[in-house]
């Protein structure tokens, strides 16, 4: 399973928002991967490793979205927009 990225973003003109998105779909990608590799694993052990490394990775991605949405949520109250 390659990386779906196709090429370095620019670091210097991405926002915090952009940042974490593209960190969020790092995240996906690499549990979609371990998850895969769990499913061609010949061992049990070899099997359950990688579902654990998956389940870190989906995990890992949950907490950046909470901390996106807190970040657009701020934004949100800041500039008048939220409820």
């Amino acid at each position: 399973m390659p990386h779906t990225r196709p090429d370095t973003p620019d670091w210097t003109t991405m926002s915090l928002q952009d940042i974490l998105t593209l960190a969020i779909a790092d995240e996906e990608d690499a549990r979609d991967y371990y998850r895969h590799a769990a499913s061609l694993a010949g061992s049990m052990h070899t099997r359950k490793m990688l579902l654990s490394l998956s389940a870190m990775e989906q995990e890992h991605a949950e907490t950046l979205r909470r901390e996106l949405e807190e970040i657009v949520l701020q934004r949100d109250l800041e500039t008048g927009i939220a409820d």
